[in-house]
């Protein structure tokens, strides 16, 4: 069978051979893993310290970049294992967030997973992590202001939040804007209220 023609009389092989993948811009990506509890307007997280730039010293989720030959989900099965030493834990992709900014390194897009195991597991921080511990965690809104509460036993901090929702009811992490920062990472805040008010209201 031959090979069908494009507009520019080139076949598939053809067009594959000169296909110049510079012309596009390409940003990073990168994978989340999140593990939490919730009950009622309470929770528990994993978080772990960051050990170099950017943020450094912050609090964020255990996570890093998609390598060249790795699916997202073994990326982030990976990731989890680096920095926390955890394995075993099956996650469950949750969002794409593509916010621009989100990153002040480079445009990046994260592929976020989550677990919710039903005990703390064993966490010690490793590679990029300085630490990683386990936080309870609190959640109240009055209209769409947001504060969320961390606190374990080697740091407590609050974040705010201006929280927006989507067409389905769901926060938009992309038009939620952070108003106070405490001692959280990236948009990591907005991903926590993400994932609590879905686990919440029962959606997973």
């Amino acid at each position: 069978m031959e090979s069908a023609i494009d507009k520019n009389g080139m076949t598939e092989a053809q067009f594959l051979k000169e296909y110049d993948v510079s012309r596009y811009f390409r940003p990073s990506v990168t994978v989340d893993a999140v593990l939490l509890r919730v009950c009622g307007e309470k929770g528990r997280i994993l978080l772990v310290e960051r050990g170099g730039h950017p943020f450094i010293g912050k609090w964020a989720f255990p996570g890093g970049f998609v390598e060249k030959d790795e699916s997202c989900e073994t990326a982030v099965v990976r990731e989890l294992c680096e920095e926390t030493g955890i394995v075993g834990v099956p996650l469950r992709q949750a969002a794409a967030v593509s916010t621009p900014c989100r990153d002040p390194r480079w445009r990046n897009i994260t592929v976020v997973f989550y677990a919710e195991p039903e005990s703390d597991v064993n966490a010690v921080g490793g590679d990029d992590a300085a630490k990683a511990e386990w936080f309870d965690f609190s959640v109240s809104a009055d209209g769409k202001r947001v504060r969320l509460s961390f606190d374990s036993e080697s740091a407590s901090f609050t974040e705010t939040l201006d929280a927006e929702r989507d067409a389905f009811g769901d926060v938009d992490i992309n038009k939620t804007k952070i108003t106070e920062r405490g001692g959280m990472a990236f948009d990591h805040a907005k991903i926590v209220y993400y994932l609590f008010d879905k686990i919440k209201r029962g959606i997973r």
